[in-house]
């Protein structure tokens, strides 16, 4: 990977050099160099880990003293558009529609040393009926329940993310924003030509009701 022309190295390079032992603080020269190969990557749709949440672990082993200004902004705006992307519906290059929900994104970004609470932030704000019904298919599944809390494997790489991510959902301002929204007439017609969740035989309908019912309780 050092001998190859960064444009020459491939997903499976990185999917490799992911999935390999790793030391628990990274050397940023390494991974500065690697990292616009990586980003680009990923805004293809590519897959460079295992696991989406995981792709930026080496770059959040990284000391975060060692980063520029300019390159901390370089770093969270590519996390700003990836985001925003994806709550649209956007697509990725060949591999089509973003495959993993908004709150994936969230958690990848902050084991690669993003704040969660920009991204989440941007989610609130956002206006588009696409970025809500991803709202409903995420939270239904992945956060509320009895407890409400943030569920995903690998949650546990990052102390105290799960309590970010379950304080920024409860709380009642942003709770009340999102159930305005699920009220939205362009929410509610795109949801009407939404089929479900096609493996756990669940209807958007229902699926919304149950999140609006958590929101407004």
């Amino acid at each position: 990977m050092r001998e190859e022309p960064l444009r020459r190295l491939t997903a499976a390079h990185f999917y490799e050099y992911n999935n390999s032992a790793k030391s628990e603080v990274q050397r940023s020269e390494e991974i500065g160099f690697f990292l616009p190969r990586m980003l680009e990557l990923l805004a293809e749709g590519e897959d460079i880990h295992h696991s989406l949440e995981l792709s930026l672990d080496r770059l959040g082993r990284c000391p975060r003293g060692d980063w520029t200004q300019e390159q901390r902004e370089a770093i969270e705006g590519f996390a700003h558009a990836y985001f925003d992307h994806a709550i649209a519906g956007g697509r990725l290059g060949a591999a089509g529609h973003c495959r993993n929900d908004p709150l994936s994104i969230v958690l990848m970004f902050a084991i690669g040393g993003v704040e969660p609470e920009r991204l989440l932030s941007r989610w609130l704000r956002c206006d588009l009926a696409t970025s809500t019904i991803q709202f409903v298919d995420d939270t239904y599944f992945n956060f509320w329940g009895e407890p409400s809390q943030y569920r995903n494997p690998f949650v546990e790489s990052l102390p105290g993310i799960q309590q970010t991510i379950g304080n920024w959902l409860l709380d009642p301002q942003h709770r009340r924003v999102f159930a305005e929204k699920l009220l939205l007439p362009e929410f509610l017609a795109l949801a009407e030509r939404q089929s479900g969740h096609r493996y756990r035989n669940v209807s958007f309908k229902l699926m919304s009701e149950a999140v609006f019912e958590h929101l407004t309780r």
